[in-house]
């Protein structure tokens, strides 16, 4: 019953996917001009969205943000005194 379901659900995906590109393709027909300019300002307005996007992760409550921790200074110069062993 498994095996049924999973190959109706594919075929059921098939279909969406081929029914979506057949109704941008008719889109893409009749309006060339406008279905670029649609197509080139939902790829902006997406890489305009992602790029700023914040790693960490999401729970059930929400998303977090992990505290980046306290930078160490390391010394620049380390001065040896003569006699002095390292």
């Amino acid at each position: 019953m498994k095996h049924v379901k999973s190959i109706t659900f594919s075929i059921l995906l098939l279909v969406l996917c081929v029914g979506v590109v057949w109704v941008e393709y008719d889109l893409a027909v009749r309006f060339p001009i406008i279905f670029s300019v649609v197509s080139v300002f939902a790829l902006l307005t997406l890489l305009h969205a992602l790029r700023p996007a914040p790693r960490g992760y999401e729970n059930e409550h929400s998303f977090h943000i992990p505290m980046p921790r306290k930078p160490v200074h390391l010394p620049r110069h380390v001065l040896a005194t003569s006699g002095s062993r390292i």
